[in-house]
């Protein structure tokens, strides 16, 4: 965790030729970056150091920002102020936040914004962006590293998880159509990581996308999913008891996608739709899953075994969401 000196020294080496800074607090509820709000005289920014174990190449994830910011011209994305090092700067969007209550209304909003994201990268060539993190969506890569967690065992805990383990070892003809579906699909530019929370609302009207770290090549079915996975249900990500998708969210969420880019969608990609939201359920189920048996060090936690309570929410998620993959 950085100290509130050094954050607050960082923050007024990017602020001070225009303004003086008033106050830094840490922001957002992001599990790998370290974010923080800062208030000066004249407005909000947004403040983050990415973290350099995850993101090791810093400089192309800055360089893919700033190809899709140039692209966009400034449209669905936060301002860039500058970047320094494993640091940058956002002009805050104004008066806009993340929902707290998704109702079919938002849901629509975002899928529709999400829709007009991929509709404006549609002509981006992929290649000019780098792959950060090579595989980033891969099911059958991260079945392998929960495979290889269970076998090393290293914090003992196997034996407290057998249940999630063999629930998610029979569900692993989800990785197989994930496959077929990304070697069927078009080559895109892609968020990566579109899930609600980094969607920004103006009352009930979606306004932008933020966390463009994962910014690369891909396939949008993988941003679809994320969306649906986390807009589709009102419980928290680390909530087993309460995640159960809702269909009224769940088709208002895939219904403003789908009305948004219609016209850049090809029909591979339409058919992905039908499999976006599990099979990214189960991918996030395995990496939580994986991060607790080795000892959580991946994503962040509040309180013990949340990676655990966190894997099984996307479990029971699963269990409810829509497919047409079948598995005992």
């Amino acid at each position: 965790m950085t100290a509130p000196g050094e954050v607050l020294d960082v923050a007024t080496r990017f602020v001070d030729t225009v303004d003086a800074v008033d106050a830094v607090r840490p922001f957002g509820r992001g599990h790998i970056n370290e974010t923080f709000l800062v208030a000066t005289r004249s407005g909000e920014y947004v403040l983050q150091r990415v973290n350099r174990t995850v993101f090791v190449d810093v400089d192309a994830v800055m360089r893919n920002i700033r190809c899709v910011d140039l692209h966009m011209n400034g449209r669905l994305v936060p301002e860039l102020v500058g970047a320094s090092g494993p640091w940058r700067m956002w002009r805050r969007v104004p008066e806009a936040d993340p929902v707290t209550h998704p109702t079919p209304r938002t849901v629509a909003s975002a899928g529709a914004l999400l829709g007009r994201f991929h509709a404006l990268l549609a002509d981006l060539e992929p290649t000019i962006l780098t792959e950060t993190l090579p595989d980033f969506h891969a099911p059958a890569r991260r079945l392998d590293a929960l495979h290889r967690a269970i076998a090393t065992n290293r914090r003992g805990r196997a034996e407290m998880a057998r249940g999630e383990i063999a629930t998610v070892l029979a569900a692993a003809p989800l990785a197989e159509r994930a496959d077929a579906l990304t070697n069927a699909v078009p080559l895109r530019v892609a968020h990566y990581d579109a899930k609600l929370d980094n969607v920004l609302f103006r009352g009930e009207d979606a306004v932008c996308l933020v966390d463009l770290d994962t910014l690369m090549p891909g396939a949008w079915f993988w941003d679809v999913g994320d969306l649906l996975r986390t807009a589709a249900t009102p419980a928290a990500e680390d909530d087993a008891e309460h995640s159960v998708i809702e269909p009224g969210l769940y088709a208002a969420t895939l219904d403003g996608y789908r009305r948004a880019a219609a016209d850049v969608l090809d029909a591979t990609e339409l058919d992905a739709l039908d499999d976006a939201g599990a099979l990214v359920t189960f991918e996030q189920a395995v990496r939580f899953l994986t991060d607790w048996l080795d000892g959580d060090v991946y994503y962040r936690t509040s309180r013990p075994d949340q990676n655990l309570d966190r894997a099984r929410a996307q479990l029971r998620l699963l269990s409810t969401m829509p497919t047409t993959v079948r598995w005992s």
